[in-house]
């Protein structure tokens, strides 16, 4: 059959429009997918945040709000607001030489000066659960102690150590893992380095060596780490040494190692020049951490590309010239004439070399120590990356390592110095002045606090104390002997260790070589479904429980008394009473 062109027109335009309409039903039918999907995808995300919440408000959980009595700070008592509970005594008090001789090592190759060393505490470091410390000391052990049942109460009982581990060098930095819990043996475990001897991972139970971590230079001679430190999850070691950084996976003990030089070449000017001297990562898993210098720089890296990020430095170090420079000499005029006055320490000391850096808990601010420097510095690691304020730690300048901690809630910061003394800083408020930061002053120990550190929940303060000190000879014994070579050779030690003694004229009473634990004052504060509980809420509320109750007793005793009184009572009855007040009633109406 023959077709002519008007239909075959006629069929092409029925084709197209049908196309045409199943094409616009399509699209309809996207649009009406894409709405309905994303109308979806928003219920979906409107139920996953509700969930979230749901789930955060139905969590209970603990945490301790410290309370600090400031107005303790007005007088010379400052044991009002922290209680000293446990300490290590005298214990320690003694030289390098005689706690080595105590523990049974012999030929351990030390020199006289060496052996004649004070025995101090150089650091100390709560485990991840709490529930023990970790220590090293001079005479290069590290001493592990468990926490004592309620250590928040005052008592006499001596702190004993339970762990011994010995190295065989001076120890550079130590580090508990961070998945540590005392229910899992496994994970139990701390990580030390030592001076020409490979990263060593002892047995937190036992004092064990389970397995070693060598760093070796192109001569094949071990490498030292200065500075050691954990990921978050615990499966990469990092390691600082000289303008070098080096990561061990965990799992594989040995030599094989990733290598991140902080500088490209020697010469060049570009990265992060010297000993990395400090690590510490940022707990917001944002995969980011912080290295300090013993050249007076803090370097932000990536983890993820292992690349400098950020260089740190302090802007006041060249406004104030060199270190040990004098400020240039100031005359002022008085009613008494002219005076002249110089000053070896300018009002902001500038920055030396790194000792430790700690991140705040929300990963917003960064703090520093230096050796050299009285102020612990807070950096602005969001926009300025500049310092913010400085907390100033009074006392002598010195080379020895002083940390600091800051507490599991962000507020509290706490440190010693070289008088004896334990701040505690207020954080909670960056824009106050810094002479209104300081919550707490107390006289800790008798000799240099080396270290003081908050528990994990932050109820009770750790210190230790102690700095580098000489037993000096007996002159008289000495001078008895002068024609002894032998006493010669002692005579010249004697000189070298009266030289090298930080304080020529210290005492043996002087000598405080301890650990302390100190109650925080404040409460446990509970989270229950979002709700802030403290005990004084609890107590209320189980009083007005308790006086809710004794109203309703009472209620009740008063309704039965009267239902009882009622039964009691006469029903009442057709009296003599009764029947005239109806008559009276009726012969009223009936007269009306």
């Amino acid at each position: 059959m023959d077709i002519d062109n008007s239909q075959w027109h006629s069929m092409d335009q029925t084709t197209g429009n049908e196309a045409l309409s199943i094409a616009t039903n399509n699209a309809q039918d996207a649009a009406t997918y894409d709405s309905a999907y994303q109308d979806i995808q928003a219920q979906t995300e409107q139920d996953a945040q509700a969930a979230t919440q749901e789930s955060w408000e139905s969590q209970t959980f603990q945490a301790y709000e410290c309370n600090f009595d400031t107005s303790s700070l007005s007088s010379s008592d400052f044991t009002k607001t922290i209680v000293k509970t446990f300490s290590t005594g005298n214990l320690f008090n003694t030289t390098v030489g005689e706690s080595r001789a105590m523990m049974g090592i012999q030929g351990d190759g030390l020199k006289m000066t060496n052996g004649r060393e004070n025995n101090f505490f150089k650091a100390l470091k709560w485990s991840p659960d709490g529930s023990c410390l970790l220590s090293s000391s001079n005479d290069n052990c590290m001493r592990i102690f468990a926490l004592p049942d309620s250590a928040a109460e005052p008592k006499d009982t001596q702190l004993n150590p339970g762990v011994l581990i010995k190295e065989g060098e001076v120890i550079y930095d130590m580090c508990w893992y961070p998945g540590m819990t005392s229910v899992d043996p496994a994970t139990c475990c701390v990580l030390s380095s030592s001076r020409d001897h490979p990263v060593h991972l002892w047995d937190a139970f036992t004092g064990e060596l389970r397995c070693s971590y060598t760093l070796v230079d192109h001569c094949e001679v071990n490498i030292a780490p200065t500075a050691l430190c954990f990921n978050l999850d615990g499966s990469k070691i990092y390691c600082g040494s000289n303008n070098m950084i080096q990561i061990f996976d965990t799992t594989r003990p040995g030599k094989d190692c990733q290598k991140k030089p902080t500088v490209p070449t020697r010469k060049s000017k570009k990265g992060q020049k010297g000993v990395i001297s400090c690590l510490a990562f940022n707990p917001d898993h944002s995969d980011l951490y912080a290295a300090g210098s013993f050249l007076k720089t803090i370097g932000l890296y990536d983890s993820r590309a292992e690349e400098l990020l950020l260089l740190l430095r302090d802007k006041s170090q060249r406004a104030n010239g060199r270190r040990g420079k004098s400020v240039p000499a100031t005359i002022s005029s008085g009613d008494n004439g002219a005076t002249l006055s110089t000053s070896t320490t300018p009002p902001q000391t500038p920055m030396g070399g790194l000792t430790q850096v700690q991140f705040s808990p929300d990963g917003v601010y960064l703090y520093s120590a230096s050796r050299q420097d009285p102020f612990i510095r807070c950096w602005d690691i969001r926009n300025t990356a500049s310092v913010l304020f400085r907390l100033e730690r009074p006392g002598e300048l010195t080379n020895q390592r002083l940390g600091f901690d800051i507490s599991s809630d962000g507020r509290w910061l706490s440190t010693g110095d070289m008088n004896g003394d334990v701040s505690i800083f207020d954080l909670s408020h960056p824009t106050d002045p810094v002479s209104e930061r300081l919550a707490t002053r107390i006289r800790g120990h008798d000799d240099v606090i080396s270290t003081a550190a908050f528990h994990p929940t932050g109820s009770i303060l750790a210190t230790s104390s102690g700095q580098r000190k000489y037993e000096l000879f007996d002159s008289k014994s000495d001078s008895d002997s002068d024609s002894d070579s032998d006493s010669d050779d002692e005579s010249k030690i004697e000189e070298t260790a009266a030289e090298s003694t930080l304080d020529k004229d210290f005492e043996p009473a002087m000598i405080d070589n301890s650990i302390s634990l100190w109650t925080l004052p404040g409460e446990y504060v509970w989270y229950v479904n979002g709700q802030r509980w403290t005990a004084s809420d609890q107590s209320a509320l189980v009083e007005g429980a308790t006086n809710e109750e004794e109203e309703g007793k009472a209620v009740a005793a008063d309704s039965s008394m009267a239902l009882d009184e009622r039964i009691k009572s006469p029903a009442p009855s057709t009296s003599d009473d009764v029947v005239m007040e109806a008559t009276a009633t009726t012969t009223a109406t009936s007269s009306d």
